[in-house]
């Protein structure tokens, strides 16, 4: 129960009281009022929340800082009597996610659903909801809410900034030796075919080749062009831009 609705039981024992020690018919009739305002406010307020779901439909639950995260959010009343006015309040984690909103004269098994743009502006990982509907009687005597636990996590990568200097080096072998070396590992370059030996494995076998000369056939490979790239990360806070 509300303030407002604290004073209201105040004034019904007020006149009440009045109304035994008067015996006025006028006083009778405005307790009769104010006991009547407090249960059509009780019960209006207990069929607020009923039937309400709400639904949160993300496009997807990864990100990056620079782009735009997209909910949309779907508020649907699943009773047969209409809702004078509800009120979302998200309880995200993600920046500036201003998913709260406010709907007046949601109508029997009506949906009404909105769609949320976010700008990422920074990395890690948020949780997105719960969220909690408020709702209440015209009066606002007996406010009430409702908490809806559905939620989810959403990545926001870092920022991925390209490199227009970078050349990517040419494919070769490590220590500068020949393209014209044969491995043991099956690669992308078939090179030959040579007799089975113990130890070769099914996959390399040439089942043609197998079946022209009546004994198993094996396939030899050459290395794949090649070439090292390390990436070193600087965690050094003071050399960072």
């Amino acid at each position: 129960m509300s303030r407002r609705g604290r004073t209201l039981v105040l004034f019904l024992v007020l006149t009440w009281f009045a109304a035994l020690a008067t015996g006025r018919g006028f006083l009778f009739n405005l307790g009769y009022l104010w006991l009547g305002l407090l249960a059509v406010a009780f019960v209006w307020s207990w069929s607020s929340l009923r039937g309400l779901e709400l639904v949160r439909r993300p496009r997807g639950q990864r990100a990056q800082v620079g782009r735009v995260f997209e909910e949309r959010i779907a508020l649907r009343n699943r009773s047969w009597w209409p809702k004078l006015w509800v009120e979302v309040h998200d309880e995200s984690e993600l920046p500036d996610h201003r998913a709260s909103a406010v709907k007046v004269s949601l109508g029997r098994r009506e949906e009404w659903s909105w769609v949320v743009r976010t700008a990422c502006r920074r990395r890690g990982r948020f949780r997105i909801g719960p969220a909690r509907l408020v709702a209440g009687d015209p009066f606002g005597l007996f406010p009430r809410s409702r908490l809806i636990p559905e939620a989810y996590s959403l990545v926001v990568l870092p920022l991925a900034k390209p490199i227009p200097n970078f050349v990517s080096p040419s494919g070769r072998l490590s220590g500068g030796e020949a393209l014209r070396r044969r491995t043991h590992q099956v690669t992308t370059n078939a090179a030959g075919v040579r007799d089975y030996a113990p130890g070769d494995g099914f996959n390399r076998i040439h089942w043609p080749s197998s079946a022209r000369r009546d004994r198993l056939i094996v396939k030899e490979f050459e290395l794949d062009p090649l070439a090292d790239v390390w990436i070193v990360l600087d965690s050094h806070r003071g050399s960072q831009a």
